[in-house]
């Protein structure tokens, strides 16, 4: 993705242009945990916002931040166009992140849905579009500090080809200037699909780990990630390039989760699976719920699939090099406070989700 001198000179005065010319950015699946983070962010830095959110999404998250909310979809090309028009940067958070997802329906959301929105941003002549995608397109070889350069040799599941193919829509879009951002395990204080079911899995006592949790959780803390974000909205440097974005901490999934559980005041995970066998379990889980889905309408996820498996089972490790040569960035939140801060949140999120403590709480207002 990257060009020779005359390409670094052209991105150097395209960039300074994005820098002085920034207009109001959209932002794309705000409704979820990263969107939102941003969507914040750039508020309360004075920049004008749009957030992009399905009919019947939650936007509860959202309000009092001071964005505008636009109705659509990336199904819809023509709420895209409304959503773009007049916007000078976009942010691309949504996509469907499901374990158990049809190919179709994961074509459908995270490649099409991106073609469609990209479509949308040239014909606005936006001035920058950063993509959000994964470490996940790597497809879980496991091993050491993995680099943007990596290239897999297939994938295990259907989450990160989707995501890897988006990728692609992004780079064939010679109308724009692009940035990819790659976080590894992002989790903070908003983080429902992640620590929040870890951390309810850990008070219900059956939360499991893959060999015994031993592989590092490649954990990126949200602002940190934010952080990059940022970067990547005026670094001139950062056009044409993707970055893994990742804490770079040795922390193992034996290591969070327990740390998790003294905050929270609640019993270690005891449960342990080995990966060949929760492989094995993953992949007959994911087809069972999907034919339950298609008979019967099943919409709670199944108890284990193969992403988790890979997520939890093969070592979470990206080198971030050209996040911090190029795009100057740092992980500026450690771990212990970026523990702190999620626990705190935890413990209201988890009271709010028990009955008699939610009912106490009603009581007591």
């Amino acid at each position: 993705m990257s060009g020779g001198p005359a390409a670094g000179r052209e991105g150097a005065r395209q960039g300074a242009t994005d820098a002085r010319e920034l207009g109001p950015c959209l932002v794309t699946g705000a409704t979820g945990f990263i969107g939102g983070r941003l969507a914040a962010r750039l508020a309360g830095e004075g920049r004008a916002v749009r957030c992009l959110a399905r009919a019947r999404s939650d936007t509860s998250r959202l309000r009092g931040v001071g964005v505008e909310i636009l109705t659509g979809d990336l199904a819809d090309p023509s709420s895209l166009a409304r959503a773009a028009a007049g916007c000078t940067h976009v942010f691309h958070c949504a996509a469907l992140v499901s374990d158990w997802a049809t190919t179709r329906e994961m074509q459908a959301a995270n490649v099409t849905g991106t073609r469609n929105l990209l479509e949308a941003c040239a014909d606005a002549r936006v001035a920058r579009f950063v993509h959000v995608s994964s470490t996940d397109v790597y497809g879980h070889p496991g091993g050491a500090q993995l680099a943007e350069s990596y290239t897999p040799s297939g994938f295990a599941n259907w989450y990160a080809q989707s995501k890897r193919e988006a990728e692609a829509e992004v780079r064939r879009a010679d109308a724009l200037r692009t940035v990819i951002l790659r976080p590894a395990t992002v989790y903070g204080p908003g983080s429902t699909e992640v620590v929040g079911e870890i951390a309810r899995a850990l008070r219900a006592g059956h939360m499991l780990l893959i060999d015994k949790g031993r592989t590092i959780a490649g954990l990126c803390y949200v602002e940190n990630l934010i952080d990059a974000a940022m970067l990547a909205l005026v670094r001139p440097e950062a056009v044409g390039h993707a970055f893994n974005i990742s804490d770079g901490l040795p922390v193992t999934w034996r290591q969070f989760t327990d740390d998790l559980a003294v905050g929270l005041g609640c019993g270690p995970a005891r449960l342990s699976m080995p990966y060949p066998l929760a492989s094995a379990v993953g992949f007959s889980l994911e087809y069972g719920y999907r034919l339950l889905r298609s008979c019967t309408g099943l919409r709670t996820s199944p108890l284990l699939s193969r992403q988790a498996v890979q997520v939890l089972g093969v070592d979470q490790a990206f080198s971030t090099d050209a996040a911090h040569q190029v795009l100057g960035w740092e992980p500026r939140v450690g771990y212990e406070p970026a523990l702190a801060a999620t626990i705190a949140w935890l413990e209201g999120w988890l009271d709010d989700r028990t009955p008699q403590r939610a009912r106490a709480r009603r009581a007591a207002r």
